[in-house]
C-alpha cells in the first residue's frame, strides 16, 4: 500500500521533475522507501537520483510498507506496474498476482482485474508512450486524474496532482483510463448493478459473512477494528475473530462519552482487548488541520466523521499494526439510515435510493476515510464492502431491513443475525448513533467555529482553502 503518481508529458519531455513535485506532496512523511519506473526499468530508493528512470512517461510510488514484498513499482516485459489495494481470491501476494494478470498485455490485463478478479485496488501501469490505470467495481480505495497545458496525471490524492497545478476528477469504480499524448480514453468495464429483491433467510446472511470475512483474514493474521460497539463493528469484530484474526480494538472520542463505556461493554463480551483515547476540545482544534488535509474537502460532516477514523487509525499505528477494520458501508448496505425509514413507512420505496448511496459511497465515505486512514500509515478494510456480499446485501427486501414503526432499530437482520451469533441482545439491539456525535467531535466543531465568529462551513471551508493553497503550485 502507498502513495502513487503517474505522469505523461505532452510534449515529449522528461517527466522526472513532475513526478518528484508530485511525490513531496503526496504525504508528509519522508521516510518512504520510493519506486519510481518507466517502460524499461525501476529504480527504487529513498532518494530516486533518476539515473536509469527517464522519459516523458514515468509512475512512482510511496512505499510506506516498505517490508510488504515486493517494493513497487514492479517491471515486466514492456511496462512496469503499481497496485493499491488488496485481491482477495488469492493467498499470494497482491501485487505478484496483479502483476501476473497483468503480463503480456497491461491494457486487458487490468480489464481482467476489474471484470473477474475480486478486491478492493487500483492499479497504474506505463508503456512507452501511455498510462493504464483502473479500479474495483466497488471503488474503496481512490484515483484522481487531470491535466494542464503540459502533463496529464494520475494520483493516489488530490494534493499530489495540486501540487503540479492540476485540478482533480476522480475515475470512477470499476473504470479504466487509458492516456496518451493525444488522447484521454475511459471505458466502463464492471458497474454495481441494481438486483431483483428476494427474500432470504439469516442462516444465508452469516454463511456470506463468514465466507468474505475468511478471505480478509487469509490476508490479515493481525489487525486492529475501529470499534464503537454499534452492530456492525461489532459484527465486524465477530467474524475477524471466528476467522482468527488477532484483533485489538480502538475505541476514540471526546472526554466523558457515555459511548466508551458501550464499547468496553461489547469488547468485553467478545473477549477482545479494547483500547480506548480521549481528547479534548483543544485537540480537535490542533487536529483539524491535519484533518483537512487527508479528507481534502472543506465538508462539514466528513470532516466531523474522519477524526474518530484518524485518532483510529494513528493509535493502531502506535501499537505497531498496519491493517484496521471498520464496519463501513453497512449503513448504505442494510438501510440503516432513517431516511430510508421515513420513505418506507409513507409509503414509499427508498430501495433506488439505497443502490444510489451505495454506488456513490466511493465519493461519500470510502474517499475520506481510506486518505485519512493510509496519511497514518493505517490500511482500512472494510468487509461490508466486499463484492460478493454488496451484490447479496441488494437483493435483500426492505422488510427485512426495515421495521414496520420508528420504536424499532433498522437494519433488522443484521440484529437478527447477531442474536443468531450469541451476541447478546442489549448489543444486538442498541440505536445507531453516528460516528460524529457518538464521538462528541460535532458539537466541539461547532463551538470551535462559533469562537471565530463562523458557522461550522464556513469555518471548515476556510481551513480547506488555506490549505489547498498551500500545496497548489501558484
Amino acid at each position: 500500500m502507498g502513495y502513487t503518481a503517474a505522469a505523461l508529458n505532452k510534449n515529449g519531455e522528461d517527466a522526472s521533475e513532475t513526478i518528484l513535485a508530485m511525490l513531496r506532496a503526496a504525504s508528509p512523511n519522508r521516510n518512504h522507501l520510493i519506486g519510481v519506473a518507466d517502460h524499461r526499468d525501476t529504480e527504487i530508493n529513498k532518494t530516486p537520483d533518476f539515473t536509469s528512470i527517464t522519459g516523458p512517461v514515468l509512475l512512482a510510488k510511496r512505499n510506506i510498507f516498505p517490508e510488504r514484498y515486493p517494493p513497487e513499482p514492479l517491471h515486466q516485459e514492456n511496462h512496469s506496474l503499481a497496485f493499491n489495494g488488496i485481491l482477495l481470491d488469492t493467498e499470494e501476494a497482491d501485487s505478484l498476482s496483479a502483476a501476473n494478470t497483468l503480463r503480456g498485455d497491461p491494457s486487458r490485463g487490468i480489464e481482467t482485474l476489474i471484470s473477474e478478479r475480486t478486491g478492493a485496488y487500483t492499479v497504474i501501469a506505463v508503456t512507452k508512450d501511455t498510462i493504464i490505470a483502473g479500479l474495483d467495481y466497488i471503488g474503496t480505495v481512490p484515483l484522481y486524474y487531470g491535466e494542464n497545458k503540459e502533463t496529464k496525471a494520475l494520483a493516489s490524492n488530490s494534493k499530489t496532482l495540486w501540487a503540479i497545478g492540476i485540478e482533480p476528477t476522480p475515475v470512477k469504480p470499476g473504470q479504466i483510463i487509458k492516456i496518451t499524448e493525444i488522447e484521454t480514453i475511459t471505458q466502463q468495464v464492471k458497474t454495481l448493478e441494481k438486483k431483483q429483491v428476494r427474500q432470504t433467510s439469516v442462516e444465508t446472511l452469516h454463511q456470506i459473512m463468514n465466507k468474505t470475512t475468511k478471505e480478509y483474514a487469509v490476508k490479515t493474521p493481525r489487525a486492529t477494528v475501529a470499534f464503537s460497539g454499534g452492530i456492525d463493528s461489532t459484527l465486524t469484530a465477530h467474524y475477524l475473530q471466528q476467522n482468527n484474526v488477532r484483533l485489538e480494538l480502538i475505541w476514540t472520542g471526546l472526554e466523558n462519552q457515555a459511548e466508551e463505556n458501550i464499547a468496553r461493554e461489547a469488547a468485553d463480551y467478545l473477549g477482545l482487548k479494547i483500547h480506548t483515547e480521549t481528547y479534548t476540545i483543544e485537540d480537535i482544534e490542533k487536529t483539524l488541520e491535519t484533518i483537512i488535509t487527508s479528507i481534502e474537502e472543506p465538508d462539514p460532516v466528513k470532516t466531523g466523521i474522519a477524526y474518530p477514523f484518524h485518532w483510529a487509525a494513528s493509535k493502531s499505528s502506535r501499537l505497531g499494526y498496519t491493517t484496521m477494520y471498520s464496519g463501513n458501508g453497512a449503513d448504505e448496505l442494510f438501510a440503516g439510515y432513517m431516511k430510508y425509514l421515513d420513505k418506507y413507512l409513507s409509503g414509499g420505496d427508498p430501495q433506488d435510493d439505497i443502490y444510489r448511496d451505495i454506488a456513490n459511497s466511493y465519493l461519500q465515505n470510502f474517499h475520506r476515510d481510506h486518505k485519512t486512514c493510509i496519511d497514518q500509515e493505517i490500511r482500512l478494510l472494510l468487509p461490508f464492502t466486499h463484492p460478493r456480499l454488496v451484490e447479496y446485501g441488494l437483493t435483500i427486501p426492505l422488510d427485512q431491513k426495515l421495521p414496520d414503526n420508528r420504536d424499532e432499530p433498522r437494519k433488522k437482520i443484521l440484529r437478527e443475525l447477531a442474536l443468531q451469533q450469541g451476541i447478546p441482545e442489549k448489543l444486538a439491539l442498541r440505536p445507531k448513533k453516528a460516528a460524529q456525535y457518538s464521538s462528541g467531535v460535532n458539537k466541539a466543531l461547532v463551538k470551535i467555529a462559533k469562537k471565530h465568529g463562523l458557522s461550522l462551513r464556513e469555518y471548515t471551508t476556510e481551513k480547506y482553502l488555506e490549505n489547498k493553497k498551500m500545496f497548489s503550485r501558484e
